[in-house]
This record gives structure tokens, sequence and C-alpha cells, in this order.
């Protein structure tokens, strides 16, 4: 559990030194993947909040803050390959 908290963390196999256009081009799907996967948690959350108040303290106050530091983490991972992608120039 205590990684999961680790909003600094990199995902496993992750190696951000590499310069393999298949490896940089494979870590930037998968972020691009999960920031859009994220983004619909978000969206869902939010809308159910609005359609159930009385879930808003359990899910406003603890899982939407989660999600949003969690698809912060996922937006900087991506923003990395993206620009190392541009580095390598693929």
């Amino acid at each position: 559990m205590k990684g999961m908290l680790d909003f600094s963390r990199l995902m496993e196999g992750e190696n951000r030194k590499t310069t393999d256009p298949d490896d940089v081009a494979h870590w930037r799907a998968v972020y691009a993947d999960l920031v859009g996967f994220k983004q619909k948690m978000l969206v869902e959350t939010q809308q159910h909040i609005e359609a159930v108040p009385a879930t808003e303290t359990e899910l406003g106050k603890n899982d939407l803050p989660f999600l949003e530091a969690e698809m912060e983490r996922l937006q900087r991972g991506l923003a990395f390959w993206e620009g190392r992608r541009r580095e390598i120039g693929r």
C-alpha cells in the first residue's frame, strides 16, 4: 500500500534512461492509455457525486483527491515520454 501512495513512483520495468525508440513508444502509449482511463474515472466519479449527493463526503473528500493526484503523476509520466520521443526524433 505504501507504494500506491507514492505519487512520484515509476511503473514496474520503466527505465527513464532508455533511448531505445521502441521502449519510448511503449511507455508513451502506456501513459497515454492510463491518462485516458483515469480521466474517465474522474468524470464518472464527479457525475456520480452529482447524481447521488450523499456520496459527496466519501467520494469528494477521499476518492477525488486521490484520483487527481494519480492523474497528475500519469500526466507527468506522459510528458516525460513525449519529451523523450522528441529527443530521439521519433
